[in-house]
């Protein structure tokens, strides 16, 4: 295009040399020629600019954030003129479209259009724009480009997805307390009866067992406490997209697929969050996993949603205290975060920290003799790969 331009720079430079040195009806003519072919070329542009059409959809607008789906948007020239040079460029902040180049310019004859199945690709929970974000328009000649945000984007509420994970040393270890000793027979509201044929032996109790010589299983009445309980950090650190997509995706990602985890092998499970009040998502096997996930995948950081405020309101749920482990997953280290351990620690309950951020960190200082274990998860980090 800046070749284009000097060119037309150029005979406009020539034909002025010509009237002035030369004179004659041909030196004027051209003159005239090369004055109005750049004027006609821009109003040519502005027409593109208000007449241009473009349409855009997805297969679905219930999108999971790694998964991919369909995406069409069409081109369109309504008018009775050829539209020159069509150009767009896309949202990729926050997503890929797969096999579309945004250097390729279209020209569209009257009353035809050009349309695009492709896929595309969310790569975080939350809400944002993709698509086609900007169009550029062109003249013939390429004298002029006029480039403008399209006026109808999409929008879209994107899940959180969650990953089956593998048993690993630090998940095993947990899921081994929690059901060793998840209903101990000292408490008052817990039944051991003997083994009968028929009884689910994840009702099995390990330690009556090997104190009777006979399979014990145990039953309880009342309300049952949660095996594991997971507080997540709440807190928006930021308020730029690109600072607070990427963690609150990965917190929810982390949390659904240990949710996840800990059920599919006879584990109850409760998660913990902070929204002006302490938020409690219970999840008791793998068939009401659905429901969970709608209800998880739904929650709303805050920047007033501190970890103060959570592990404040965790302490006063005396069913965390009463489970066998804890597993804490944070955007990041705090003193508040360092006094929760503690004070689980001093009630003998084994904890999992899951520290979600992309910068180095080491392992934080706890309270000699504390069951802790530490994880470090990238943003950008497949689940499956941390707790391979």
């Amino acid at each position: 295009m800046a070749r284009n331009r000097l060119i037309a720079l150029g005979l406009f430079a020539a034909a002025l040399a010509g009237i002035s040195l030369v004179g004659g009806p041909v030196s004027y003519g051209f003159f005239f020629f090369t004055l109005t072919v750049p004027v006609i070329s821009l109003i040519y542009t502005l027409i593109l600019l208000f007449r241009f059409k473009i349409y855009q959809e997805l297969e679905t607008r219930s999108v999971v954030a790694e998964s991919p789906v369909q995406f069409y948007f069409t081109l369109q020239n309504e008018d009775l003129f050829a539209h020159a040079g069509i150009r767009t460029g896309f949202f990729t902040d926050y997503s890929t479209i797969t096999g579309l180049d945004s250097s390729t310019v279209y020209e569209l004859l009257p009353h035809t259009g050009v349309s695009n199945r492709t896929t595309l690709v969310c790569r975080y929970r939350g809400e944002y724009e993709i698509g086609v974000r900007t169009v550029t328009v062109m003249d013939y000649l390429r004298l002029f480009s006029i480039t403008f945000r399209n006026p109808e984007t999409l929008r879209v509420t994107v899940m959180p997805r969650w990953e089956v994970l593998r048993g690993v040393a630090c998940l095993e270890e947990l899921a081994a307390s929690a059901r060793d000793s998840l209903i101990t027979p000292n408490d008052p509201d817990v039944l051991v009866r003997e083994y009968v044929p028929g009884d689910d032996i994840r009702t099995i109790h390990w330690k009556a067992t090997a104190r009777t010589g006979q399979p014990m299983v145990r039953t309880r009445i009342g309300e049952e406490s949660p095996g594991i309980s997971i507080l997540m950090d709440s807190c928006r650190y930021d308020e730029a997209p690109d600072r607070y997509l990427p963690p609150e995706n990965k917190l929810l990602e982390t949390t659904l697929s240990l949710a996840y985890y800990y059920p599919a092998r006879g584990i109850r499970t409760a998660v913990y969050a902070f929204d002006q009040g302490v938020c409690r998502y219970t999840l008791e096997n793998t068939g009401s996993y659905e429901r969970f996930y709608a209800e998880l995948a739904r929650f709303r950081f805050r920047p007033d949603s501190t970890q103060e405020k959570l592990f404040a309101a965790a302490d006063t749920e005396p069913a965390i205290y009463r489970g066998n482990a804890v597993i804490l997953v944070l955007s990041a280290w705090s003193d508040a975060a360092g006094a929760m351990v503690s004070q689980l620690g001093k009630s003998a309950i084994p904890v999992l920290v899951c520290l979600v951020t992309d910068e180095a960190c080491g392992i934080p200082e706890t309270e000699e003799g504390a069951r802790v274990h530490f994880l470090t998860i990238g943003t950008d980090e497949s689940l499956t790969e941390v707790f391979a």
